[in-house]
């Protein structure tokens, strides 16, 4: 058998979403997972060592996706799952029924994002849809991609049309 005739059949165990992170290395904005949800944190703590072992790290954190409140505590030392996320600016070039179609980079078209319908992002779908609408200026997106989940956070206006 060849090496052109191999055939590998590749496997996503979901590892490659996050990364380790030290407790004791989290501050204010560091991105952590709090049971279960990608989140920024919004406040650290620490207790002291008491009797009954090591000093604890409570965190507070904000979900990036859904903008609920979340809050954990850990021994100091420990590592924990933190999401790795990507932000990507795209060129809005249409609106198809809540859908988005975007200019990649790379120059080709994206349309595998919706506008954003969750409570917290309605001033910017809003905002998408007056730019877009007003048609004097380019529309900028800005997508946020963590856990297999891509969604619009902000827009701005480029450049003249």
């Amino acid at each position: 058998m060849s090496q052109e005739d191999e055939e590998f059949e590749v496997g996503n165990a979901g590892a490659s979403q996050t990364e380790k992170t030290d407790t004791s290395r989290l501050k204010v904005g560091s991105l952590v997972m709090i049971k279960g949800n990608p989140c920024k944190v919004t406040d650290v703590s620490t207790a002291k060592p008491g009797k009954h072992g090591s000093a604890k790290v409570i965190l507070k954190g904000r979900d990036i996706l859904s903008a609920k409140t979340h809050e954990c505590t850990y021994h100091a030392g420990d590592m924990v799952d933190a999401p790795i996320v990507t932000r990507t600016e795209y060129t809005l070039l249409n609106i198809d029924d809540g859908a988005l179609e975007l200019l990649m980079p790379s120059g080709d078209v994206k349309n595998d994002v919706n506008l954003p319908e969750a409570e917290h992002l309605k001033d910017v779908s809003t905002k998408i849809e007056e730019i877009f609408n007003e048609g004097k200026k380019e529309c900028l997106v800005t997508v946020i991609s963590t856990l297999g989940v891509e969604q619009v956070i902000e827009c701005r206006e480029g450049q003249d049309v």
